[in-house]
């Protein structure tokens, strides 16, 4: 038996009868745990003439982690069970509450009866009846009951939702309800009858039923419903099933399937469609993934995707994708040593391109390994390769390009005593390739490149008696470099975007078929503040100086097409996450007129959060853009009250002067119920798939399975 500990203002009767409390604890114990603690308190203790134990006022008995509370308790020596006067709360601390006003139970408490009693499970739940009668300790018996999550406010008051029934069950081991009798009601009004109904309760977070559905309307699609379906497959693996119907005859079902593994985890996204707006009878589309803990700290990841049609994903609503891939990459992070190698293969679905111009598989890999000189630097070595293979057949059709390369850089840092930071850097590369199914290009190519470069910073620091500090730091770094001539073809660097990111690289090409050539001088100018209250500001002006056309190896609009680049003009500001606002342009170095912009702002308050975006950049046949783009994108989020909360997206075109997409959405959560409505049309069009407004509603009632609850509803006087 378990140690017993009393406690009583008032004691009366023999000093042993208070053993026989150790008969009152509520739970059995295993010889493992028979030297647990259990405590029993009260104001006044008293041992009766008839056997029969008494515990007065404040009663109050622990163990472990639950608790039991009641005004008076008796115990009976001779029937050995226990007789409580309420008001009596039962929590066996692990999200299972009883209240009650009279109790019966046997002296473990497995076993008994309580009358005008609530269970409330994990604080959501509520389940009122006239009595409840516990069994072995795992099931409660419950009749003519009213379950619901809902706040009540008054004894008179009707909760938004609740289920009525003639019997419950509630079977703790399995964490399910079971309803017999059970009617739906809403607002006091019946409106479904379920002469069976089992749910889980509250602290179940993987049980096997139903999700909320989610109703769909749809131009093309019609209105329909998806009704989704969670099948737990074990501890570490489930399935979701959500079948979706619409009145124009559209039939579709979703899959998706989770697995967690001991080094990894899993997830298959999938859909098979037949809704007749196509030639095809069957449409859909696969998403998979994996990730993947190896040996000796390397990661692996999976990935698998493909689509039947190139409309499918728009027609449905879903995220707009023009290009699928198939890969597995395996990397490995260290202190010095960086290892990389991926293959992939690719499905695109762009109109505009081909298989004989669009690489189908392609395969790479990257090695890089550092070494700490000490005063002499650092030097870092690079071995990569890389193979692309297109799906031609013809012997002077669909270039198929394989190549291998070595860098070695070597960096060294110093500081003058007048503050001026330096940098020096050398690089020295070599890389070999072939070409084959190329009428023009087929054959051998090797090339060889080096740089040597030359970097000084002179930050100027000064903090204010306010606590703000401010930095203005002139940055200057000069590269030699030969004209080395650039290969034939640019396949991985044909968008290289000129940032602050990148003002002092050695190279700009963010892939290896092209090297930035050329002696040049990367100047600049930024200036920092950071102020006593934590915000943060940057600015930064720079510039590229270079004896080589850059038309020959960048694209116009890149701002690095010319010998002297365009002004980069770039700023930052943070001000304590509340407010971010990110701009980058590129001034003309002849007009002064912008050759880009770029603008991303975002603002979150306790109520509200907003984005801002604009984006400006001019038609360039080298990034294949054939007309200008000006586009502004909007989003916002606003808590209106306790409950409701209010979404709006939009992109707007500038260059054809209409919206490209818009959405919104309107949100309802209290603490049983969440309704979800959300509104969006692409303005958008192809051959096959016209502009399409799509509309959804979702219902869920909170409190129930998992599903955590809202704000809670404010009583009104």
């Amino acid at each position: 038996m378990a140690k017993v500990r009393l406690r009583a203002k008032h004691r009366q009767g023999k000093s042993w009868a208070f053993l026989l409390a150790a008969l009152m604890l509520a739970w059995p114990l295993s010889p493992a745990s028979a030297q647990e603690r259990a405590l029993l308190i009260a104001d006044r203790m008293v041992f009766q003439e008839n056997g029969q134990l008494l515990a007065q006022g404040n009663v109050e008995a622990r163990y472990k982690s639950a608790r039991l509370t009641a005004a008076q308790m008796i115990y009976n020596r001779s029937t050995d069970t226990l007789t409580l006067t309420g008001p009596i709360v039962l929590d066996d601390g692990e999200g299972v509450v009883v209240l009650a006003d009279f109790a019966a139970l046997s002296a473990d408490m497995q076993n008994g009866l309580l009358q005008s009693a609530r269970l409330i499970l994990d604080q959501q739940l509520q389940m009122a009846s006239a009595r409840i009668s516990r069994s072995e300790g795992r099931y409660l018996q419950m009749e003519n009951v009213a379950a619901s999550s809902c706040k009540i406010c008054t004894t008179s008051a009707t909760p938004l939702w609740e289920i009525r029934a003639a019997s419950v069950i509630h079977d703790r081991q399995t964490q399910q309800i079971y309803f017999e009798g059970a009617q739906f009601r809403m607002f006091g009004l019946p409106l479904a009858y379920l002469p069976r109904l089992r749910i889980p309760d509250p602290t179940q977070r993987r049980a096997i039923g139903f999700l909320p559905p989610r109703f769909q309307a749809n131009s093309r699609l019609g209105l329909g419903v998806k009704l989704p379906y969670f099948i737990p497959l074990g501890p570490h693996r489930d399935l979701t099933i959500a079948p979706f119907a619409s009145n124009l005859g559209a039939r579709s079902m979703d899959l998706r399937y989770r697995q967690a593994l001991a080094t990894g985890t899993i997830e298959i996204n999938a859909a098979l469609s037949r809704d007749g707006l196509t030639e095809q009878a069957l449409r859909g589309y696969i998403l998979a993934k994996g990730q993947f803990a190896l040996p000796r700290g390397y990661q692996l990841a999976l990935q698998a995707e493909t689509v039947s049609d190139s409309e499918y994903f728009r027609g449905y609503g879903l995220e707009e994708r023009d290009r699928f891939v198939t890969s597995a990459t395996i990397d490995r992070t260290a202190r010095n040593q960086y290892d990389f190698a991926r293959l992939q293969g690719f499905h695109s679905i762009r109109s505009d391109e081909a298989t004989t111009t669009q690489p189908s598989v392609m395969a790479e890999f990257n090695r890089q390994q550092r070494f700490d000189l000490g005063d002499f630097g650092l030097l870092g070595l690079t071995g990569y390769g890389h193979a692309r293979l297109r799906a031609s057949q013809s012997p002077t059709d669909g270039r198929d390009v394989t190549g291998f390369g070595l860098r070695a850089d070597w960096t060294k840092g110093a500081l003058t005593p007048q503050g001026i930071l330096l940098n020096f850097a050398a690089r020295l590369q070599t890389d070999n390739y072939h070409v084959a199914q190329d009428a023009v290009n087929a054959g051998d190519y090797t090339r060889s490149h080096y740089a040597i470069a030359a970097e000084m910073r002179y930050p100027l620091i000064k903090t204010l008696p306010s606590g703000a500090q401010h930095m203005l730091e002139p940055m200057a770094q000069f590269v030699v470099s030969p004209q080395t001539p650039q290969r034939l073809f640019n396949e991985d660097s044909a968008l290289v975007e000129f940032d602050e990111g990148n003002l002092f690289s050695l190279s700009r090409f963010p892939g290896t078929d092209q090297i930035e050539a050329g002696s040049r001088a990367n100047i600049g100018l930024r200036y920092s503040v950071i102020t006593a209250t934590g915000a943060r500001a940057q600015m930064v002006l720079g510039r590229v100086y270079s004896n080589f056309d850059g038309t020959s190896q960048f694209a116009k609009a890149s701002g690095l097409g010319q010998k002297r680049s365009d002004w980069l003009v770039a700023g930052q500001l943070d001000m304590n996450n509340q407010v971010d606002v990110m701009m980058r342009t590129w001034l003309d170095t002849n007009t002064a007129d912008l050759r880009k912009f770029e603008l991303r702002s975002t603002y979150r308050g306790a109520r509200q959060s907003l984005s801002l975006g604009y984006l400006f950049a001019p038609a360039d046949t080298d990034e294949a853009r054939a007309q200008d783009i000006r586009e502004v994108s909007f989003s916002t989020q606003q808590q209106i009250s306790g409950q409701w909360q209010a979404d709006l997206s939009a992109r707007y075109d500038g260059q054809s002067d209409k919206f490209s997409r818009f959405g919104l959405g309107l949100g309802w959560r209290n603490e049983c119920l969440r309704v979800d409505l959300s509104l969006s049309r692409s303005f958008t069009s192809s051959a096959t798939v016209p502009v399409t407004t799509d509309f959804g509603l979702s219902v869920a009632f909170l409190g129930i399975g998992g599903q955590a609850a809202g704000p809670a509803s404010q009583c009104r006087g």
